[in-house]
């Protein structure tokens, strides 16, 4: 069971790959952005997410945009790359605990859960992608941990 959700978590940490040009800082703000996205019908849809859109690939925001409104409207409000980075290295790490409890063990998967929930906007971006970009993508997350002082 305990290698079950340890795969699980290491797919979490590799399927957060997103295509975003700078992770940015960890920021708490409650304003709430709205988004047009041009539409046949032209209906306004809004975006709760509270995280910087100009951190994302600028050649797929539009697709992000659109899908991030699909997200929020099925699993909420988004958190940003680096909270997912951050929250998800935190997990990872106290599931690496050889003598994890059960019920301690439950309790973390019910946050991974919670977490999984919360970051769907960065699954939905490419997975693959050349050498350079999975380079990027790696200083990003480091950046991510940096400013929140894990590394």
């Amino acid at each position: 069971m305990k290698n079950l959700f340890l795969i699980i978590t290491l797919f979490f940490l590799i399927a957060c790959k997103p295509g975003i040009e700078d992770a940015g800082t960890i920021e708490d703000t409650m304003d709430t952005l709205v988004v047009s996205i041009p539409e046949e019908d032209s209906i306004e849809k809004e975006i709760i997410s509270d995280y910087d859109m100009s951190t994302v690939d600028k050649k797929n925001s539009a697709e992000f945009k659109e899908n991030l409104v699909k997200i929020e409207k099925e699993f909420g409000e988004q958190w940003s790359f680096c909270d997912c980075v951050v929250k998800g290295d935190s997990i990872n790490k106290a599931f690496m605990n050889p003598n994890l409890p059960d019920d301690e063990f439950d309790r973390l998967a019910s946050r991974l859960d919670e977490i999984d929930e919360k970051c769907q906007a960065f699954r939905i971006q490419n997975p693959s992608g050349t050498p350079e970009e999975r380079a990027e993508h790696e200083k990003k997350v480091r950046k991510c941990l940096k400013v929140a002082g894990i590394k």
